[in-house]
């Protein structure tokens, strides 16, 4: 099982940890780039390498074009 990320329709958006794109300004504030979206939920699912060796939840019908 791995961590993935989905939006409220359920699809997919992120595979493994998120990248917020953190950083410090000139002021000293920490800063995100990336944030999460409002709707997005954090799961564990099934991840597989795809015909095109690329990743894909187990569920995902594209994984076997």
């Amino acid at each position: 099982m791995t961590k993935v990320f989905l939006d409220a329709n359920g699809n997919c958006i992120n595979i493994g940890d998120w990248e917020y794109g953190e950083y410090t300004n000139e002021i000293g504030e920490t800063v995100f780039s990336n944030p999460l979206p409002d709707d997005a939920v954090e799961t564990e699912a099934e991840v597989v390498t795809g015909w095109d060796g690329g990743l894909y939840l187990s569920t995902d019908p594209r994984k076997d074009n």
